[in-house]
């Protein structure tokens, strides 16, 4: 029975199953299956660990690209403000006269602005709220047309104003917007004869503040109505006066979008420059806790396993 003391059957069987020493050995026997779950615990803590320290270093690497995009989205809208003063000059007088009401339902055109990428705060969710109120509000919703620019507009559009949507621009802000691309929605948009021209988009303010605003275009109809105003300008052209209006028109409407894509998409990177910045910081609070947790349950683990040796040997020695 001496030989077998290891065994916490052979001791019971001998005699020794006192009250002490039975409780001893029920500790030993059952230890393994204890520590293999608290083992496992800590491979998951581990596990969770290295995904929140990868999820981390992704966010930091985006808060990084986004912070050099914001900055070439920056120049640009710096460089094009020269063009768009001198443009604003021109139209000054015009942008003055208010509009007339027109007899009979006014034929509109809404265009959202939203990115075509994600994970870039609420400045999408916001302009799909704004578009979904100004189409509520209208009076003739059903009558509203709506252009997208961005592909993130229709996810959120399509359902509720899916009717409304005539036609929809993506991958406009997945490289750096040129008046190019502009001119191409202005060419599309010119192919419809509107009353107004309403674009929806997020203006810069701050790295951390974007702000839903409408820029008004009136319809080329109300520019012919209203041509006194260039009558201090002299126009050098071949062709006849109101084929210079459609063109000079067709530019402004260019102009503008082209600068509510630079306002946009500079709200954009600001948006998902801050977002990630808040991300790497959550990702960093969760890893000290994670961390902190996982040193707890591994100096429990070590705890307990010198206890279960220790118990161990003085029920040997008794």
């Amino acid at each position: 029975a001496g030989g077998h003391a290891m065994g916490g059957t052979a001791l019971v069987r001998a005699g020794y199953g006192g009250s002490c020493t039975g409780a001893a050995l029920k500790t030993v026997d059952a230890a393994p299956d204890g520590q293999q779950v608290r083992w496992a615990n800590l491979k998951l803590i581990r596990m969770r660990m290295r995904s929140v320290s990868s999820i981390g270093k992704i966010t930091k690497a985006m808060k990084m690209v986004a912070a050099a995009k914001l900055r070439g989205v920056q120049r640009v809208q710096e460089a094009s403000k020269p063009f768009a003063n001198g443009m604003t000059g021109l139209f000054d007088l015009m942008e003055k006269i208010e509009p007339e009401e027109t007899a009979g339902k006014p034929k509109e055109l809404l265009i959202a602005f939203t990115s075509d990428r994600g994970l870039c705060g609420g400045v999408n969710s916001q302009v799909v709220k704004n578009i979904k109120a100004t189409i509520a509000a209208h009076p003739d919703p059903e009558g509203v047309k709506l252009l997208l620019v961005g592909d993130k507009g229709r996810d959120g559009l399509q359902r509720s104003v899916g009717k409304n949507i005539v036609t929809s621009f993506k991958d406009v802000f997945r490289a750096p917007v040129s008046f190019e691309q502009a001119c191409v929605i202005a060419e599309e948009i010119m192919k419809e004869d509107y009353d107004k021209v309403i674009m929806v988009y997020n203006k810069f303010k701050t790295v951390i503040s974007q702000e839903v605003v409408h820029g008004v275009v009136p319809g080329l109809e109300f520019m012919k109505t209203h041509a006194e105003v260039f009558d201090e300008y002299e126009f050098e052209s071949d062709m006849d006066s109101a084929q210079v209006f459609v063109d000079l028109f067709e530019f402004k409407l260019a102009t503008q979008l082209f600068a509510a894509c630079l306002e946009n998409g500079t709200s954009e990177q600001a948006a998902r420059m801050s977002a990630m910045d808040n991300a790497t910081r959550n990702a960093g609070d969760m890893l000290s806790r994670l961390t902190l947790s996982y040193n707890r349950q591994r100096q429990a683990v070590i705890t307990s396993e010198l206890i279960e040796i220790i118990s161990g040997a003085e029920a040997l020695k008794g």
